[in-house]
């Protein structure tokens, strides 16, 4: 891999895309046909409702339609700008994730101390891919085009905004296919009117921020390679107003696809996290920073393979890597065999969330409920010496393994289902995760357990 060189871009594959005819149902009288025409209008109703993605009507994706949220005073003005300009009705291109969830979005763009317009749309006139414009204040309380580009592909798959060359605000959009399968990264840097891209790839899974401690803004792609399943990281720095591709790596053969990147750290160690998905179901691979190289971490010639301990099972998709604490150190979970009980089984598992920049990798310990999906710290020094069991569906208890005595009971209801006994420890949905604290637990437990609830996104 070169060291060193231009981000590149290769077209996707032309698309196909299925077409929903309607045909001429035969006339038949009786039970029979009105039955299956119920059934069939049930099963429509269905597919509009929980699988839109290849459902279009009237040219609107019906996701969005249902979606879609009153536009303010002040994007209702933009769309009507640029509805004058195009000279048909735009559709608007809602992001399917990411930072910004709307398609219409404000930012001063070119650092003139004034808010411009950036709008993803779709119109008839201008083909089946997403179009960007970016729309300037005239002055008299309206809008006005700028520039034009024409996107990617089909679908809007993220946006965010980032200071990457300092002094303004760059528009970085990722752009999909309609099963958001096939995705293309690109960064747009508007200056002089003018729309330029700074860099554009191909992408499974970015990340943008200062990953390795140089004070300027990185980015971080995972993509497919030109072998055959293989995968690659490569980062990208500012050079001038461009994204240069400083550094890449091969990413551990093991993984399929990459679903999402993490940067943690540990004091002045930095690192990313690659999480993907596996022929099992999902791990977590971690590279690092050394001497401002980027390596897979630990070394295999040294012992320790994270890679195989944070393997986890499709069941448990749920469970990645994650901030307990909010202090920018991401940790990976590494999950044990689950705790059977009479009352449920493969409900309850243990985790050791791990961070292995630090001396001491293992930085957590507690039992994950996969069924509720969140997770309760427990000192480390119970880690060989309890016993978990299910006393209902909602009711979970910790025992020491010695004298069976009762450590620790966790509930999930209704704060006035607790009956005074019980401390709130986290809110989950509409009910509460509370804690019981029994004799054999000290106050100095008690209180690392009622703080280390957390509930996992």
């Amino acid at each position: 891999m070169q060291n060193r060189s231009r981000c590149g871009f290769a077209e996707a594959a032309a698309r196909r895309h299925a077409v929903l005819k309607n045909g001429d149902l035969p006339r038949r009288e009786g039970l029979v046909l009105r039955n299956r025409m119920r059934l069939c209008a049930a099963l429509l109703c269905c597919v509009l409702l929980c699988s839109c993605d290849g459902i279009v009507l009237g040219g609107k994706n019906v996701e969005e339609l249902l979606r879609a949220p009153r536009p303010s005073e002040r994007q209702s003005a933009v769309q009507t700008a640029l509805n004058a300009y195009l000279g048909e009705t735009l559709q608007l291109k809602y992001p399917r994730g990411g930072a910004e969830p709307d398609p219409v979005i404000f930012a001063d763009l070119d650092g003139d101390g004034a808010e411009e317009a950036a709008v993803l749309y779709t119109a008839e006139s201008k083909g089946q891919n997403v179009h960007l414009s970016v729309l300037e204040q005239d002055g008299s309380g309206g809008w006005s085009i700028a520039y034009e580009v024409m996107g990617l592909s089909t679908e809007v798959a993220e946006v965010e905004l980032a200071e990457v060359f300092g002094g303004s605000t760059q528009l970085v959009v990722g752009y999909a296919n309609a099963n958001l399968v096939d995705k293309y990264l690109e960064v747009y840097d508007y200056r002089d009117v003018t729309i330029y891209s700074a860099c554009k790839q191909p992408y499974d899974a970015y990340l943008l921020g200062d990953l390795t401690g140089s004070g300027r803004t990185e980015l971080a792609v995972a993509a497919a390679t030109s072998e055959p399943g293989g995968l690659s990281l490569q980062l990208f720095v500012p050079d001038g107003r461009a994204m240069t591709a400083a550094q890449g790596v091969e990413l551990d053969e093991r993984l399929e696809k990459c679903t999402a990147l993490y940067a943690t750290r540990c004091g002045a160690a930095r690192g990313l996290i690659v999480d993907g998905s596996v022929s099992s179901g999902a791990a977590s691979q971690l590279l690092c920073w050394e001497d401002g190289v980027l390596f897979p971490y630990p070394d295999k010639e040294e012992g320790g393979d994270v890679f195989a301990r944070s393997q986890r099972s499709r069941t448990l998709s749920a469970l990645g890597p994650q901030d307990l604490l909010g202090t920018g150190e991401v940790l990976i979970p590494e999950v044990g065999a689950s705790i059977a009980t009479l009352q449920s089984a493969r409900r309850f598992y243990p985790v050791e969330w791990m961070n292995y920049l630090c001396e001491q990798p293992l930085q957590q310990f507690g039992v994950y409920d996969a069924d509720h999906n969140y997770f309760v710290r427990l000192p480390t020094e119970w880690q060989d010496n309890m016993t978990v069991s299910a006393q209902s569906e909602s009711d979970w208890q910790i025992r020491s393994k010695e004298d069976n005595s009762l450590l620790c009971a966790v509930r999930v209801a209704d704060r006035a289902a607790a009956n005074g006994t019980y401390t709130q420890a986290a809110q989950l949905a509409e009910k509460k995760v509370l804690v019981y604290f029994g004799e054999s637990c000290t106050a100095v437990q008690a209180n690392l357990i009622r703080r280390g609830v957390a509930v996992l996104g």
